[in-house]
């Protein structure tokens, strides 16, 4: 059930108008949640709502009983680790070692799955990838280790664990929630005229940068990078630059009409952007970039590899795993390890600099020439974020880096509008203060833009494209 769907325009209507008319006691809304929560769910499938219900019952069942053992965390964290892997890492798995092995039969899926119906005496067999199990994943494991360490220093109850993952705001593609972030919200959920507002003018601009601006960005960008043989290596580039929008519209638009969402039924959700591309570093890009996966893998990732308590040579060495193993979460695809471990280098050199007091050539503009380079190596890295595999990705950016002859396709003056809208909309994330006063003309615009944008809407009715981020 997209977002953007009318299936789910009905859907919210009706919970918005059931949730505010229910008695102000706290444990109705809250329970009325979990179970439209499990109606949105059960949309995708209703067996990956047994299956996360499963889930649910058994890290509850791991904190009952282990929580005061010191093997608590190890068995939470080994369990969701372990689903996490039989359903979106069995196959990729499997493939790899028969690529290590020279076993062509493992790295073919419809092998694997007829062998093990014929094993199991099944007619047939195949692992399906619920949805969301990569950020459930993340949250069951950070809220193990956050109740453990005293972070969260209330006892949970079973409800507790069903509320902290049946939100459905969050349930396609987060923001990635911590225990303390969301479980004290419910006991003083409230909504006032101004939290409407924020949440109302939250949807419109999420509605903007998915079904205006970043669907028509992939519709440039998906012919380039399918076929890239045939476009040069300026095209190569110029869309590289495209698709970096394209994502940061998708997933930013996802993460407003989520929190839009929250502020409607009386939740504050935390930021996931702040305006990326105005990085000052590579560092800093991933302090403005999906923020709430950021922080997750440097808390219980870098920080329990060592973080920067090691000596120099191990901080890098942890840099570069926690970003491969970042990458690895999106997806299971040697593309992702690749990347996350790129920019995972990229942060680590960029380290070594600084702890050598090495910095950039000081000259007229040199800080534009710093921000061009960083910009161009981490757009050109997204490269293997978007592409199959990584013989696609390597002729990419050889056509990029050799300037290669080929088509350079009309039709790039959408993509340039796009370009335009993402730089205003980072303004407003960098700069809030300076637009201060459109928050006063909010109960004027929305009205105007909410009539503007079913009208749009109307018009691509059967032809919306799902958000990026859906499939991690």
């Amino acid at each position: 059930m997209s977002f953007l769907s009318l299936s789910f325009l009905i859907f919210f209507g009706i919970v918005f108008y059931i949730y505010w008319n229910l008695p102000e006691k706290p444990i109705f809304r809250r329970l009325f949640l979990i179970l439209a929560s499990c109606v949105f769910y059960s949309y995708f499938s209703s067996f990956f709502l047994i299956h996360l219900l499963i889930v649910i019952s058994i890290n509850y069942l791991i904190y009952k009983f282990f929580l005061d053992k010191n093997l608590y965390i190890k068995l939470a964290v080994i369990f969701n680790l372990l689903n996490l892997f039989f359903f979106k890492y069995f196959y990729f798995f499997l493939a790899t070692l028969g690529g290590i092995l020279g076993l062509t039969q493992l790295e073919q899926k419809s092998n694997i799955d007829t062998f093990i119906a014929r094993t199991l005496g099944l007619s047939s067999f195949e692992i399906v990838l619920p949805m969301t199990i990569s950020y459930y994943t993340f949250q069951f494991i950070s809220l193990a280790v956050d109740v453990k360490q005293k972070k969260y220093p209330h006892s949970l109850q079973l409800l507790d664990f069903f509320s902290y993952c049946l939100f459905f705001p969050v349930m396609i593609a987060g923001p990635i929630l911590r225990v303390d972030q969301i479980l004290n919200q419910f006991d003083k959920v409230n909504i006032s005229f101004d939290s409407m507002l924020d949440g109302l003018w939250l949807i419109i601009r999420g509605i903007i940068k998915k079904a205006i601006l970043a669907d028509s960005l992939l519709v440039l960008v998906v012919p380039i990078f399918n076929s890239p043989s045939q476009y040069s290596g300026l095209a190569l580039l110029v869309t590289t630059y495209f698709f970096g929008a394209m994502l940061y519209l998708d997933f930013s638009g996802l993460t407003d009409l989520a929190r839009g969402l929250g502020l409607l039924l009386g939740f504050e959700l935390p930021e996931n952007f702040k305006a990326p591309f105005f990085m000052q570093s590579f560092g800093d890009f991933w302090r403005r970039w999906h923020l709430t996966f950021s922080y997750w893998i440097r808390d219980y990732i870098y920080i329990p590899l060592g973080g920067s308590r090691v000596n120099e040579g191990r901080i890098y060495f942890n840099l570069i795993v926690t970003f491969a193993l970042g990458g690895l979460w999106h997806g299971a695809n040697m593309n992702y390890i690749l990347w996350g471990a790129i920019n995972g280098l990229y942060i680590a050199i960029e380290r070594s600099l600084e702890q050598r007091n090495i910095k950039f050539p000081q000259f007229f503009g040199s800080s534009l020439v710093h921000y061009i380079i960083v910009l161009h190596l981490s757009m050109i890295t997204w490269v293997l974020f978007f592409t199959p595999n990584f013989s696609t990705a390597f002729s990419i950016v050889k056509k990029i880096l050799t300037n290669s002859i080929g088509l350079f396709p009309t039709g790039f003056e959408s993509g340039i509008y796009a370009i335009i809208f993402t730089f205003i909309f980072h303004l407003g994330e960098e700069f809030p203060e300076k637009f201060k006063k459109i928050k006063y003309l909010q109960k004027y615009l929305i009205p105007i833009f909410s009539i503007i944008l079913f009208i749009v809407l109307v018009q691509k009715s059967g032809s919306n494209i799902d958000f990026f981020y859906e499939k991690f």
